[in-house]
């Protein structure tokens, strides 16, 4: 019987350590992840200098798919410089500039790992604290030859729409797809 005891005593102290390691995994990722929430305060509008952390998502032929960098309006032209990738866009050559918000999973790599590792299915609980929303940047160009190009950017929440302004302010065009195809169509 003293035996019999001692086992669930175990099994007892056994359900308890997985318990509070779930807890603690649940509780370490969630501070960790916490600082990657950002807030919807309404700050003054940021500078260029404020956008050190632009993902290029796709659409630029000289930087990578998803180089994080700076992107900067001066000079009447779009720079997105990546370490040392870069590319310029010419303000006249915009055509269109869309504004949009996504919801996307931050954490990366790391992030996948800690999922998986979670016992007892908890990384689905982690993937509601990892979550962060970004804006997105589309920006529907021409280059010299007339070929219509586009490159979107994921932008900290609240930064697109004033880089849209500073677009606008600097000669780009901001017009619908339909006006476009119809200004390209005629001679």
């Amino acid at each position: 019987m003293v035996a019999l005891f001692s086992y669930h005593a175990r099994a007892g102290r056994k359900g308890f350590l997985v318990k509070l390691t779930t807890t603690l995994i649940v509780a370490l990722s969630a501070a960790t992840f916490a600082p990657a929430q950002t807030s919807t305060s309404s700050a003054p509008s940021p500078t260029a200098a404020a956008n050190p952390n632009v993902r290029h998502v796709i659409g630029l032929e000289t930087v990578k798919r998803n180089a994080i960098g700076k992107l900067t309006v001066h000079d009447s032209v779009l720079e997105f410089k990546a370490g040392t990738a870069g590319n310029k866009v010419p303000v006249s050559a915009i055509d269109a500039i869309f504004v949009g918000t996504e919801t996307t999973q931050s954490g990366g790599t790391a992030g996948r790992v800690i999922k998986m590792a979670a016992p007892y299915e908890s990384g689905k609980a982690l993937t509601i604290l990892m979550r962060t929303k970004v804006d997105i940047l589309t920006v529907s160009f021409h280059d010299p030859d007339g070929a219509v190009h586009g490159a979107i950017f994921a932008l900290p929440i609240g930064t697109a729409e004033p880089m849209r302004a500073q677009l606008v302010q600097a000669g780009a065009h901001s017009g619908a797809p339909e006006k476009l195809i119809q200004r390209q169509v005629q001679p």
